[in-house]
């Protein structure tokens, strides 16, 4: 029993003797923490002399108690060399920043703490940034980075970047935020350029597929084609044996077959282009918002949103294309208040000195609001556009029972004679993009034949511009 509590009184002893020598590192990192934010305070106030007393008298204490415990606090000795090296570095030593330097990487190695390791590399970067070594500061602070965002995604990345850019800047401290900056700016690069070769290789892909799929269905055609012909010779045969009905009846059905084949490889052909082009749309439409979020030159922005435009006018056309048939659903409109909405709508992009005009009498008409409304702001906006004084006129006429015409027009330069003929033609050539793709008025003709109407360009009109929408009642 004695022995027992001899043991347990021992064992007392020496958990008595852990805790103190824990309460006296923390007591000392304390101390040591302590002064080297009072050395920060003296350099604030130039007072270098007493900012390097402070550290000497806190690195005295650290070798006192090195030799009382046996523990030599490389930690500690890491964070008094790092407070030196800062001081060094403010007033351009770098011979003596050098040694700090060189001291704090022994420490950093000795106590083989990651995060020193870690802390090391972004004291050398600042230390060849100081002293006009960028290549290195440069590097530095890529191995300092990787070190912090080891093990994140991309999403968790992009933020640590963000994060120590705006940290850095709130700092004041220019150079570490031109840096991050930097290697941030080629860090996004190289994602968008791993995007980029996806997005390519990707339609690479689809192109190929498209090329497989044409060459058998060309394969198709051929075979089609030859099995005509044998049975258009008998058929040919057969009819010279009977009579001369026989034979035309033949030709006729033959040549209706013929025609249906051909329509509805037409429809088919229209359909996967169709496809194409929506899909193209959806995989190019990352790439360009990508672009545009992380570019800020308005050159670029500006081309990016002339693609963007010409992708969504090509499948807006074409849907109407294939859809031209099917009108659109109606409801009865107040023609009156439906034209002053409208040019409310449009005369914010009028020139000061256009005068904006409605001519509509309070009668109602049946058609889709939504689509008419299209046309007549595409109108009215590209009157804006080429007015520079004078009016802008938007009137109604009703013609008879059933037919009514909206009139646009405007006392602006007029539209040339040699581009006329070809206003309401899709897929003309461009100059320029960033002018405008040209499908504007053939979208705006698709949407009047699909409310059972006309939109027709009034040539004899020599004062400005006029168009006329003509639409007819069912």
């Amino acid at each position: 029993m004695t022995l027992i509590m001899k043991r347990l009184f021992l064992s007392l002893i020496a958990g008595c003797f852990v805790i103190l020598s824990f309460a006296q590192n923390a007591q000392l990192r304390n101390t040591v923490e302590q002064g080297i934010r009072r050395s920060i305070e003296l350099t604030q106030n130039s007072n270098f002399q007493d900012a390097f007393a402070k550290c000497r008298e806190v690195q005295a204490l650290v070798l006192q108690d090195t030799q009382n415990s046996n523990d030599p606090h490389y930690d500690l000795h890491y964070l008094i060399a790092k407070e030196r090296l800062r001081m060094y570095n403010r007033i351009r030593r770098a011979e003596s920043s050098k040694q700090q330097l060189d001291l704090m990487e022994s420490y950093a190695k000795q106590s083989k703490v990651d995060s020193l390791m870690t802390d090391l590399l972004f004291a050398k970067a600042q230390y060849y940034q100081v002293f006009g070594q960028s290549a290195q500061s440069m590097e530095n602070y890529r191995q300092w980075f990787a070190r912090k965002a080891a093990g994140q995604d991309v999403e968790t990345t992009d933020k640590s970047y963000q994060d120590i850019v705006s940290q850095a800047k709130k700092d004041g401290n220019a150079a570490l935020a031109s840096s991050m900056q930097t290697l941030y700016n080629n860090w996004k690069d190289s994602i968008q350029a791993a995007k980029n070769a996806e997005a390519l290789n990707e339609l690479k892909q689809q192109y190929a597929d498209s090329q497989k799929s044409l060459k058998e269905k060309e394969s198709k055609i051929s075979t089609n084609k030859v099995l005509i012909g044998i049975l258009g010779f008998i058929a040919v045969a057969l009819a010279v044996a009977v009579f001369v009905l026989v034979l035309s009846l033949l030709r006729f059905l033959l040549k209706n077959k013929s025609l249906k084949r051909s329509l509805n490889l037409a429809n088919e052909n229209n359909e996967q282009k169709s496809q194409f082009i929506t899909h193209l749309s959806e995989q190019t439409d990352p790439v360009l918002n990508d672009i545009d979020e992380n570019n800020t030159n308005p050159l670029v922005q500006k081309d990016v949103n002339a693609l963007r435009s010409l992708f969504n006018d090509v499948q807006t056309y074409v849907q109407l294309e294939e859809s031209r048939e099917e009108l659109y659903p109606h409801k009865e409109l107040n023609i009156s208040e439906f034209c002053e909405g409208v040019m409310e709508e449009a005369k914010v992009n009028f020139k000061p000195e256009v005068e904006p005009v409605v001519k509509a009498p309070r009668v109602f008409v049946k058609t889709n609001d939504e689509a008419l409304r299209r046309i007549l702001l595409h109108l009215l906006t590209n009157a804006g556009t080429y007015t520079e004084s004078g009016k802008i006129t938007l009137e109604f006429k009703k013609r008879s029972a059933h037919t009514g015409q909206f009139i646009i027009t405007d006392t602006g330069c007029g539209i040339a004679p040699e581009i006329r003929q070809d206003l309401f033609k899709p897929f003309k050539p461009i100059e320029d993009l960033r002018d405008g793709d040209k499908l504007g008025l053939p979208i705006c003709s698709l949407i009047a034949y699909k409310l059972n109407g006309e939109l027709h360009l009034d040539d004899e009109f020599k004062k400005g511009t006029r168009f006329i929408l003509e639409l007819h009642e069912r």
